[in-house]
């Protein structure tokens, strides 16, 4: 498995990198690397010696969660970085992924649409019911079983995927997809899945008993779920362009 960073791509205005599974995008604990704090320093080496150099502006657009693998454009200056934040913001980007549900997924091909909330007590996502959703009241929210339950921020958000099956295992006890994401939702792909019954393997946040426990049998420490490929007009050509890795968490890919 992948362990370091690697630089795809750099011009004045980004610089696309391949995240490994296991390191934060920024934010990272004592002792520990994160992708923000890496390319900071690999910028500041790069720029030593130059006449009037500055710290360099790194700019995160979008985070990929620490347990997943992926394409992660950082901005080099304000301006890419709004031009890029205001495409996500319109829908205009495309962002592919790869994942490796536990279980076989009945349809080859759907759109996942859900209502999602993020829980107070423990930070996580969760999927609710429309019914559910018109019971908010400020930060709290009634489940269906009449529990009360805190939520952050007292929003419901909107969440919708395409996914096209590409293969199952022959003992149809996996899964792979590929993930078109439309909206980008906090552990997203990961709740979305769970809740339609296929947790991705190595997620031990939002996994069934039965797939972590797969995921320890087969030595999986982290979520099969893979960024493979990002889409956005180019901040100063304007031009359409593409990054897109080779997934090292799913060698089947």
């Amino acid at each position: 498995m992948k362990r370091d960073i690697e630089y795809i791509y750099e011009d004045d205005d980004i610089l696309v990198c391949h995240k490994p599974a296991g390191i934060a995008t920024e934010g990272a604990g004592v002792r520990e690397t994160d992708l923000v704090s890496h390319v900071r320093n690999y910028l500041a080496r790069k720029n030593r010696g130059q006449k009037g150099a500055k710290p360099p502006y790194v700019g995160t657009v979008y985070r990929l969660d620490k347990p997943v693998e992926g394409v992660v454009v950082i901005a080099k200056n304000k301006a890419a970085a709004s031009d890029i934040a205001a495409q996500i913001k319109n829908h205009s980007t495309e962002k592919y992924y790869y994942a490796l549900c536990y279980g076989s997924v009945p349809e080859d091909k759907n759109r996942l649409e859900n209502l999602l909330v993020r829980r107070e007590d423990n930070g996580s996502a969760m999927v609710i019911t429309k019914e559910e959703a018109n019971s908010v009241n400020g930060n709290s929210i009634t489940l269906s079983s009449k529990e009360k339950l805190g939520i952050i921020g007292g929003d419901v958000k909107r969440a919708v995927l395409d996914y096209e099956v590409v293969k199952r295992d022959e003992d149809n006890e996996t899964t792979l997809v590929r993930i078109k994401l439309l909206t980008g939702r906090f552990h997203q792909i990961r709740v979305q899945f769970a809740a339609l019954g296929f947790p991705l393997l190595g997620d031990e946040r939002y996994g069934s008993e039965n797939s972590k426990a797969y995921s320890k049998e087969k030595g999986i420490k982290n979520v099969n779920l893979v960024c493979y490929k990002f889409g956005f007009n180019h901040p100063k050509t304007r031009k359409k362009v593409y990054f897109e890795i080779s997934p090292t968490v799913l060698p089947m890919v």
